[in-house]
């Protein structure tokens, strides 16, 4: 009797620990977001409106089909990351534009690495310098965010002014001392109309290229560099161009006014929105001697530190990069797609009528630099900005203009730096 109470009583005991280890294993897993036994969970995720048409056009529809279990909502980008933390309403997903910065500055941040292992994404599918620029925000190399898609700069040209005035399309693989020269050829004044050779939209993309850091190690502003000298040089050399000069918004200048050859930007919103009248065609942007092209780093997903669904969140987020859904972007040009599949890559397009007979592969040409990332690069770039329009100007020299910039950039780091204290 005593040995059959003593067996009634162990398997009771195991009959308990084994229920407490389901119901751990349980709560541990809807912590996590996990949902035990495909239990419905809500998915929470802030994005852009051009995201939001994305997700519910090519990602909802296999979701529903996949992981039925898993809802997902969305929420606007306003009001502000810190209001929501306020609010006690921040979201599981989050889209940062091209900066991870404010996602760290609230300690947002999460990283991806463990969920990353657990599914067995497969990393070698994103374009790496993609993943490179997003782990230059960590200090061992997190993965913070995952890349929505490319942020590609190319050379978009006008084939009518190439035509008018006799000069030969660019190539694939130009330098930008061969891109100014035909800038040249095509700056002038014909029967009263003013032609502009070459807009290249933004200096942004020059410091990317020479992947050129602004601080030393003790977070003093350097701009006296051969870098420096030769990105600032390369800008005054378009703006010397006589007559080119143009003023407006860039895009409206090309595609609108179609006064303007050659145009440093993306291509799919002119592939998105097609214009039948209207010649053109792009390549690669032009490169420096080392022929990188710039950082590619854009849009990107990340999870939130208190999302209480994080498994669901990267699932969805997962699935985004399915072959399924990377195609069907693709194929309809609705983003350039971070995916470095061969056979994707070259359905880019095939849906739009626009694409047809573009070089389409030059958005996934050339060699991408990795994004520069410096703690205090947010407090320079506003002030390389201003130095960078007046060289553009004629209103100062660039030992001047990178003298004074240096100057200010220094003083408001310490600026900076008292008020984070």
């Amino acid at each position: 009797m005593r040995n059959t109470m003593r067996i009634l009583g162990l398997t009771l005991t195991a009959v308990v620990a084994a229920s407490g280890c389901s119901q751990k294993e349980e709560a541990a897993k809807a912590a996590s977001g996990q949902a035990p036994d495909n239990r419905p969970v809500t998915v929470v995720a802030e994005l852009s409106a051009a995201y939001k048409e994305t997700f519910d056009r090519y990602l909802v529809p296999v979701l529903q089909s996949k992981l039925p279990h898993i809802t997902l909502e969305y929420q606007d980008q306003k009001p502000s990351l810190q209001e929501k933390i306020v609010a006690g309403t921040v979201p599981d997903i989050v889209l940062p534009n091209g900066n991870l910065r404010p996602i760290l500055d609230l300690n947002l941040q999460y990283d991806l690495t463990e969920l990353i292992k657990k599914y067995n994404f497969d990393l070698t599918k994103l374009d790496p310098s993609l993943i490179k620029s997003i782990q230059a925000y960590g200090t061992k190399g997190e993965i913070y965010a995952l890349p929505g898609d490319r942020s590609v700069k190319v050379l978009l040209y006008n084939k009518d002014i190439f035509n008018k005035f006799n000069v030969p399309y660019p190539k694939d693989g130009m330098s930008w001392e061969e891109v100014i020269a035909l800038a040249k050829r095509l700056t002038r004044t014909d029967n009263g109309v003013n032609y502009y050779g070459l807009n290249p939209s933004s200096n942004g993309f020059l410091k990317s290229q020479l992947q050129l850091p602004v601080f030393d190690k003790d977070d003093k502003a350097q701009l006296h560099t051969q870098g420096w000298q030769l990105l600032a040089s390369t800008w005054k050399a378009i703006y010397d161009i006589p007559g080119n000069n143009a003023t407006g918004a860039a895009r409206d200048l090309f595609s609108k006014d179609r006064n303007t050859a050659m145009l440093i930007n993306n291509s799919s919103w002119l592939l998105r929105n097609s214009l039948p009248d209207f010649n053109w065609d792009y390549v690669t942007m032009p490169t420096f001697d080392n022929k990188l092209v710039s950082d590619l780093f854009g849009s990107s997903f990340s999870i939130t530190s208190g999302s209480k669904v994080k498994d669901a969140a990267f699932q969805v987020i997962s699935l985004y990069y399915s072959d399924e859904v990377q195609t069907a972007i693709s194929k309809d040009a609705a983003l350039v797609i971070g995916s470095t599949v061969p056979d994707i890559q070259k359905q880019y397009g095939v849906n739009v009528a626009a694409a047809q007979g573009k070089n389409v592969k030059a958005d996934f040409g050339g060699q991408a630099a990795t994004k520069v990332v410096e703690p205090f690069d947010y407090v320079a770039n506003p002030i390389l900005n201003e130095a960078f329009n007046a060289i553009a100007a004629g209103k100062t020299d660039i030992n001047t203009a990178l003298r004074e910039a240096e100057e200010k950039v220094n003083l408001k780091v310490l600026e900076e730096k008292a008020r984070l204290k």
